[in-house]
């Protein structure tokens, strides 16, 4: 199977350029960490094949690759080569083993004596050299070149895979754009770990979501008929700002308290949207005026617009 997927074919390209580069232990890792996502991806068993220290390992490694693909040259050529490796290895470790056996005892020990009686040569005398410096940062190198080289290639964003980056997240460590990079006191994390330590704090149960408009939008509607008859004078624009922070306030807090203090994700977003429908009744006057040609309406929607958008901010900061 050929590997499909840009995070898949990122991989195969860093294992390619690292093995280039001579590094076979971060190159072997990157091979396997595909075969695990990609069990059935031949370029990672040949891969696997000409990096794997022993030779059991790149036999079994090439054998995959003739299962997945019977017609593989390259796996049969170096499945090939492994086996004329063991003959040649068999040979030289019985040619080891024989020669002791084969060997002339009369001819051995003639030898060890005329080894034995001669007279010994002066040595010459011989410079020793310093060890040459090596600095911390060379000292180190090799320690975390295995896990620095996936900083070392581009990787693709997990949510944006036409998007090259070298950030990971600090929690699950994958791949993450400058855009979906939240940044924490920990470092930075990606929005699905954002969102999940998010919801340990969301106790809210389905029937609030219920509960929770069927006692803020009365409220609301009856506020926004209050505003609706109190309307009109300049003075009263300006006191606008402050009734609507009282009541949008008043109706987050009873509405918090109707559903036992729980906080859900999206029940702010609820309380508010009766916050706004409550103020359309302030402004119908403003808004039928407007559907029929008066573009006086424009300015009997001043005082509705100003108290539906500090009441319902109001109501969703309660909620929060």
């Amino acid at each position: 199977m050929t590997i499909s997927g840009p995070r898949l074919r990122t991989l195969l390209r860093q294992a390619e350029s690292v093995a280039n580069n001579g590094k076979r232990a971060a190159a072997l890792t990157l091979y396997q960490q595909i075969i695990d996502e990609a069990p059935d991806a031949v370029e990672a068993w040949l891969g696997v094949a000409e990096l794997a220290p022993e030779l059991a390992e790149r036999e079994a490694a090439y054998q995959k690759v003739l299962a997945l693909e019977p017609e593989n040259v390259q796996a049969q050529t170096g499945l090939a080569q492994l086996h004329g490796e063991l003959v040649v290895n068999d040979a030289a470790a019985e040619t080891a083993v024989s020669t002791p056996e084969t060997a002339d005892p009369f001819q051995q020990t003639q030898t060890w004596l005329e080894e034995a009686t001669k007279p010994a040569q002066p040595r010459a005398a011989t410079t020793i050299e310093p060890p040459t410096p090596t600095s911390y940062s060379e000292a180190t190198a090799d320690v975390h070149e295995e896990t620095a080289v996936s900083d070392t290639y581009d990787l693709v964003c997990y949510r944006h895979p036409n998007r090259a980056t070298a950030l990971r997240c600090y929690s699950c460590h994958k791949p993450i754009c400058s855009q979906c990079a939240i940044k924490t006191p920990v470092g930075y994390r990606c929005p699905d770990c954002i969102r999940e330590a998010e919801s340990v704090f969301f106790t809210a149960k389905p029937l609030d979501y219920l509960v929770a408009p069927l006692v803020s939008l009365p409220i609301s509607l009856l506020a926004g008929f209050i505003m609706l008859q109190l309307s009109g004078s300049f003075f009263f624009i300006l006191l606008t700002f402050f009734i609507g922070g009282l009541i949008g306030g008043f109706i987050g807090r009873v509405t918090k308290a109707a559903i036992g203090r729980r906080r859900g994700r999206y029940l702010p977003h609820v309380v508010a949207a009766t916050v706004i429908i409550g103020g359309l009744v302030a402004g119908l006057p403003g808004i039928l005026a407007l559907l029929y040609g008066n573009l006086a309406g424009i300015t009997g929607l001043l005082v509705p617009g100003i108290y539906t958008f500090v009441a319902s901010s109001a109501a969703f900061y309660q909620m929060k």
